[in-house]
């Protein structure tokens, strides 16, 4: 029992060696682990930030494009845009290009191709064409302003009729006397009262009383002349038209003719047209933009024409 008893003894202080062993291994094993965590930790990091950087490389590259290709003089967004669809990535892409290529882009003409090539610094814009530019615009506006036009009535505006000497002298008579414009009492006074007029029936009226100054009464006594009664005032007796066949029997030496205003404006060219061929006056012609000079010539033409046609 002694025996046992000391072998028992003798084999307890070994435990704790090999424990502490064990412990050991083990720390290392753990240690290890962790370096290794650590060094795969460090590789991702390290990756994720390589991505990263190599992203926003990525985008400010594609920044720096459009920015660029914006910064040429007279390329905005929309034209920018423009030039990557028709497949100018950069600044090379531009130089290889001709400049009749950059103006067939949609929203590039031959002015912003030359301006583009020139940022670029390919082209070089002479002077001599600025100069060519500036000359025709200036022609162009000595043009514009030497053609001087005014708008002139069509067909025979100045044509007068032919009037016996009574019904020349009644017409002048009716000029030269005239007749008062009558209007409504104190019309003048408040805009609610109209000018047309309306017989003043109050027993106070001064217009109904005559007194002067307070417009004068629709009576007897102010009619024109019994012969230039109901003409125009060029002399020509009034046929209102709406269409070609209206003009049939209209005599042009005493009468002209008047379109209705519900005609439209092919039938009144028409109407214009026979009434000028056949020497009819129209007293409410359509007004033309001529220039000065040419209708001056036209004008004595038909003036020795008409002439011609007189004696």
């Amino acid at each position: 029992m002694a025996d046992e008893h000391d072998e028992d003894t003798n084999e307890q202080p070994d435990d704790p060696e090999v424990n502490s062993d064990s412990d050991q291994n083990s720390q290392e094993d753990t240690s290890s682990t962790d370096v290794d965590t650590n060094t795969d930790a460090d590789t991702d990091s390290n990756t994720d930030t390589i991505e990263s950087e190599s992203e926003p490389e990525s985008e400010s590259e594609t920044t720096d494009d459009t920015d660029s290709f914006e910064d040429i003089s007279g390329v905005g967004s929309d034209r920018a845009e423009s030039l990557r669809e028709a497949g100018y990535e950069s600044f090379e892409d531009i130089r290889a290009a001709s400049q009749s290529a950059l103006a067939d882009i949609d929203g590039i003409g031959n002015a912003l191709a030359a301006r583009i090539k020139a940022d670029v610094g390919e082209l070089e814009v002479s002077t001599e064409t600025d100069a060519a530019v500036e000359v025709e615009s200036e022609d162009e506006i000595e043009e514009t302003e030497t053609v001087e036009t005014e708008l002139r009535p069509r067909g025979h505006a100045d044509k007068t009729p032919n009037l016996d000497d009574e019904t020349a002298r009644a017409l002048g008579q009716k000029h030269r006397e005239g007749k008062p414009a009558f209007r409504r009492q104190d019309h003048h006074m408040k805009k609610r009262t109209p000018e047309s007029w309306r017989k003043p029936r109050g027993t106070l009226s001064k217009q109904r009383r005559g007194i002067k100054g307070k417009g004068a009464l629709v009576e007897a006594g102010y009619r024109s002349p019994t012969a230039a009664r109901g003409l125009h005032p060029s002399g020509f007796e009034e046929v209102r038209v709406h269409n070609v066949d209206d003009l049939e029997g209209v005599n042009g030496d005493i009468e002209a003719v008047r379109i209705a205003s519900k005609v439209g404006g092919r039938k009144r060219e028409r109407i214009e047209d026979v009434a000028a061929e056949r020497e009819i006056r129209v007293l409410n012609p359509t007004y033309v933009e001529v220039e000065v000079g040419d209708n001056a010539d036209a004008d004595a033409d038909t003036v020795s024409a008409t002439e011609a046609t007189d004696e």
